[in-house]
Formats: structure tokens, sequence, C-alpha cells
């Protein structure tokens, strides 16, 4: 495995923001989601998982369409395993804003052998590695902000302990400016499974909010698809679960 050396600012960075948090903000990804959802509106089959093409300098400006998820579509790759939506997720923007994303087992390879800021293990361990405290495997939410600087992609993790910094209408600035979200929901509330629906287990990427139709667009690692579109307040049912957690990345420049 590469040896892989994080900025001590990036890693200060993500101390702090747990701290702020203050919880422990980990998961599992749930199950993986049945193939016909009903809270799935519609969608679009992406034609690859990873790419070199050029990414697109801003969203399609489109009439109450906020974001460009036509666009994040191509990014888009499915979980292969139980515990790995994290990883998938920031494969995905690291995607949208390098125009390559990494594949599942690069970035496997990358967390395995990265330090968490939450665990005294790696970023990500089997679900009985003794090394993370919370036993279930996945990822913290914190470490995605250290992978994603491995990358060399600036970004912020915020929840309802700064207002300012999410709900919808901070989604909708994000994805205007061109900014990516990694969000921390409830998969079977996304999903309309039969699971738990009473804390957040899953992390997925929104990558645009349609306010004519009332939908949220999302590259989920979970879905059998791309583009997966779910009905706003499903979206906001599943991530208040979480605290309406969330990554972003830095505005550009």
């Amino acid at each position: 495995m590469a040896d892989v050396r994080i900025a001590a600012a990036a890693r200060n960075a993500v101390r702090a923001a747990l701290v702020v948090a203050g919880i422990s903000i980990v998961s599992a990804c749930g199950h993986p989601a049945p193939s016909e959802p009903s809270t799935t509106l519609s969608t679009v089959t992406a034609g690859a998982t990873s790419t070199n093409l050029p990414v697109t300098a801003s969203p399609t400006i489109v009439a109450g369409m906020y974001g460009d998820p036509v666009a994040a579509a191509r990014y888009w790759q499915q979980q292969s395993l139980e515990d790995n939506c994290g990883l998938i997720s920031v494969a995905d923007v690291v995607g949208q804003i390098t125009g390559h994303a990494p594949t599942e087992q690069e970035m496997i390879a990358l967390a395995e052998s990265t330090p968490s800021q939450a665990n005294p293990g790696p970023i990500y361990a089997p679900a009985d590695d003794p090394s993370h405290a919370n036993g279930t495997g996945g990822i913290e939410l914190g470490d995605t902000v250290v992978l994603l600087a491995h990358y060399g992609i600036t970004s912020l993790m915020t929840d309802t302990t700064h207002p300012d910094q999410t709900g919808l209408p901070a989604l909708q600035r994000y994805l205007t400016d061109n900014r990516k979200i990694i969000a921390w929901v409830n998969s079977a509330v996304i999903w309309n499974s039969d699971d738990q629906r009473s804390t957040a287990d899953h992390f997925l990427v929104v990558t645009g909010i349609d306010t004519n139709n009332e939908i949220v667009h999302l590259n989920d690692p979970g879905a059998d698809h791309a583009d997966e579109q779910v009905a706003v307040t499903a979206f906001t049912a599943a991530w208040r679960t979480g605290g309406d957690s969330i990554v972003v990345t830095a505005a550009a420049g």
C-alpha cells in the first residue's frame, strides 16, 4: 500500500470538527437498497463508474434546479461491500472535481493505510477490528475530510450546531456554487425499506435539488443506479436522523 501522508493542518481541522460536533458520526451503510424503492421517482443510469472526461465548469442552469445531477451521474459507483458507502461517496466527489473517480479498491487501500482522526486505527477497518470503538465497520464522517484532502480537495464537516451551514437552503447555495456534498442519512427512509429509521447509517452524495418537482437528486452508492431521485420530504426525514450532517467541499478559488 502507498505511504499516505496527510498534512497536519488537515488532521487538526478534522479533530476540531469532531470536537465541535460532539458526536461520533460513523456509517456501516445499512443494507443494500431494494431494486425498486418506492421513494425513487425516476432514474438515470450512468454509462461508466470512472472516467477521464473533463469536469463541467459550472452546473447547467435550469430554472428551479440547483446542481447538475446529469453531469454528476457519470461518477456514480455502486458499493460492493456493506460498509464502504463513505469511501465510494468520497470517490464520487473526487471524480466530479477532478474528472477521474478512484476505484473502490483504490479507496479501500487508501483508507486502510491512513490513520483515522476518530479511532486509534486506520480510517477503514473490518467490522470486528478492535481498533474501531464502534465495532460496526464503515468510516467516520470526519475522516471523509481526510480522504478528500489526500486528493487536494479542501472540505468542511458541519451539522445543525451551525444552522447557517446546513439545511436545504444551504445545500441549494452549495450546489449553485458547484460545491460537492456528502450527506449522512438513514438508508431505510431513503430506500423505503423495513430497517430501523431512527438513526443515520449511510453516506451518499447530493447532486441536485429540483424545487419545481420537490425532488432531491442523489448519487447513492447503495442504490443500483445513478441519479437516484427521492421526494424532498423523504430526504429531509432521512437526513434529520443524522443532525443534517454533511461534508461540503470548499468554494473554488
